[in-house]
């Protein structure tokens, strides 16, 4: 655990439309909601955790032992947070509330690497990990209620990150994005020269490895995933370069279809950090977050004209819309029938991280999704 930094996790909430799945009940029973971690630094440089609010209206604020990274909504206003990688927590959160419920340490010898996943019975969390001592990544199972530990099975990779199921409780994606990092040298990439990044497909229950992709560019690194309306799965890449110019117009996507992995074509200039992706319908959306623009592709890979917007990080999308949220402290919708976003802050608040997730929350009512 980090004990000379402490950070903040940012749980804003606002009203937004109903769920399909909402439909038949009262409007006041339930309340639609935005979820992000973030960051900030005070003037000595440590970084720190302040609370600022997404709308007007607000929550309450949680200091957690370190910077809070992906977050994993739950159906009764809480939420898991896994801790950015190289992460040594995992908490359970009630985000109304503003308290922490549980708060658990990795394994021996294992490292949270940020992003994590329900089973479709909500009854396990899946995480993505790290084995310190050999460098391979693991994903491990915790009980839901509990966050007791069940076991672990190999991502059959380095470096994962995000996973997604491909076919609910059958088939699960995982963006072993190929960099070696280890406890004792942090965050320092060891590999850069020697990537292995690939996208594997596994089993589940079993853990066998099904399939995998690897990209012929091997500096770019699987980091995001994304499935669209049509089920093509959505690739944001990160690339590591050691030339800074390569940068520069480095592919953002990458795009599993029909068994096929390909690189999707793109406007020059987005400097090759996809920070986030989501879909709204056959449309993909990446925060190029150092191009500052939400770059958008429709589903086969054909890229349309990127959208420009300061230091976009994470992207919460129903299907039909998305938000957008900003490094420099903004929130954006994004309404695909006209390609525009419209700001829904007029004030710079807090550095949001990487991810934005919906929740859902009864009001009056206890709500199960």
């Amino acid at each position: 655990m980090l004990t000379r930094r402490q950070f903040v996790l940012q749980l804003a909430a606002m009203a937004l439309p109903l769920p399909t799945w909402a439909a038949s009940r009262s409007v006041g029973d339930i309340e639609r909601v935005l979820l992000s971690a973030s960051w900030d630094a005070d003037t000595r440089g440590e970084v720190q955790g302040v609370f600022r609010s997404l709308t007007s209206k607000g929550a309450p604020s949680m200091t957690l032992p370190g910077r809070g990274h992906g977050i994993v909504p739950l159906s009764d206003g809480q939420a898991m947070i896994v801790s950015r990688r190289l992460g040594s927590w995992l908490a359970k959160v009630d985000w109304q509330q503003g308290k922490v419920l549980q708060l658990i340490d990795a394994e021996f010898d294992r490292q949270f690497f940020g992003h994590a996943i329900l089973t479709p019975d909500g009854k396990t969390l899946i995480t993505t990990e790290n084995n310190g001592e050999t460098g391979q990544g693991v994903l491990g199972l915790y009980s839901t209620d509990t966050l007791k530990r069940l076991g672990e099975i190999p991502s059959h990779g380095i470096g994962p990150h995000e996973l997604i199921w491909l076919k609910q409780g059958n088939i699960l994606a995982i963006a072993n994005g190929g960099i070696l990092t280890l406890p004792e040298t942090g965050r320092r990439k060891l590999n850069v020269d020697a990537m292995h990044s690939k996208l594997s497909l596994l089993a589940w229950p079993s853990g066998a490895l099904l399939n995998e992709y690897v990209l012929p560019d091997p500096a770019l690194s699987i980091r995001h995933l994304a499935l669209a309306a049509d089920g093509s799965l959505g690739i944001a890449l990160q690339a590591e370069y050691r030339d800074a110019a390569a940068h520069v117009n480095a592919p953002l996507l990458a795009v599993l279809r029909q068994g096929q992995l390909q690189v999707a074509a793109q406007p020059d200039g987005l400097q090759g950090y996809g920070a986030s992706i989501a879909a709204v319908g056959d449309t993909f959306l990446i925060s190029a977050l150092k191009g500052n623009a939400l770059a958008r592709w429709r589903s086969d890979g054909t890229p349309l004209a990127p959208i420009a917007m300061s230091r976009p990080a994470g992207i919460a999308s129903d299907g039909a819309q998305a938000w957008i949220s900003s490094e420099s402290g903004f929130l954006a919708h994004f309404e695909p029938n006209t390609a525009t976003l419209t700001k829904l802050q007029q004030a710079a608040g807090p550095r949001w991280d990487n991810h934005l997730v919906i929740g859902y929350v009864g009001r009056n009512t206890d709500t199960k999704s």
